[in-house]
């Protein structure tokens, strides 16, 4: 699943792909890349960019965000939000973009499916600002920055750490035999019996498991898309 991300900006890709995503979703999505490779997972995890963290930076960068998206789009994405939370996140515009955005807070009632929405657009923005350097998280978010050559980093970095002699022997083989076939790309094809077949099983569910989420990924991504699409012609 990882190979195609593996390539220059395929961890970015990737990494807005999980941030766009159900929370409930993206953590079934994280747990199959931790099953190639925890490196990848570890610094997916650590890098994926949330509203919350986002309403956590400091006005001048918030001001940024604000005024370049759409005032429905914020207006949704805020709702719900405390008074209180809302005042401090808006105090950063100008008394009239910030009465809009009330305004049209007031005048909206959108689902929670519709919230979700708005919220991902507006991760969608903030990347896309991060990309232009209208956002330098360096600044704004070090723990946030990607490196560069992020992709060549985690390629170079160990998929996990030897397992140490002092292993207890009551390990099970169901356990430890998955380790042995990496990303699982070759698995073995000789028929094997007992605790072999066993695993074999496991791993032939794993893999279905793995293309039924990458394939609704892949719907998530397009509806999303569409979505942004949409609101460009609209714009148009």
């Amino acid at each position: 699943m990882l190979d195609r991300y593996k390539k220059k900006g395929g961890f970015n890709q990737l990494l807005q792909l999980l941030e766009t995503s159900p929370s409930a979703k993206r953590e079934q999505f994280l747990g199959l890349i931790s099953s190639e490779s925890p490196v990848w997972e570890d610094a997916l995890r650590k890098r994926i960019l949330t509203i919350n963290r986002v309403y956590g930076w400091d006005g001048q960068y918030l001001v940024e965000i604000f005024s370049r998206v759409q005032p429905l789009t914020l207006a949704n994405a805020l709702h719900g939000t405390p008074v209180a939370d809302v005042d401090k996140l808006l105090s950063c515009l100008p008394p009239i973009s910030k009465r809009k955005i009330t305004d049209l807070m007031a005048e909206s009632n959108p689902t929670p499916a519709e919230k979700a929405t708005c919220i991902g657009r507006m991760l969608s923005e903030v990347r896309g600002f991060i990309s232009q350097r209208i956002i330098t998280l360096e600044k704004v978010d070090p723990e946030l920055a990607v490196p560069e050559n992020i992709e060549e980093i985690l390629a170079v970095t160990p998929f996990s750490a030897p397992i140490s002699e002092d292993v207890p022997s009551s390990t099970s083989s169901e356990e430890s035999k998955p380790l042995s076939f990496g990303v699982y790309d070759n698995p073995p094809t000789t028929a094997p019996s007992g605790a072999g077949a066993q695993a074999e099983v496991d791993f032939l569910k794993r893999k279905v498991n793995q293309l039924t989420s990458e394939v609704n990924a892949l719907k998530h991504e397009n509806t999303v898309l569409k979505d942004k699409l949409a609101q460009i012609k609209k714009i148009a």
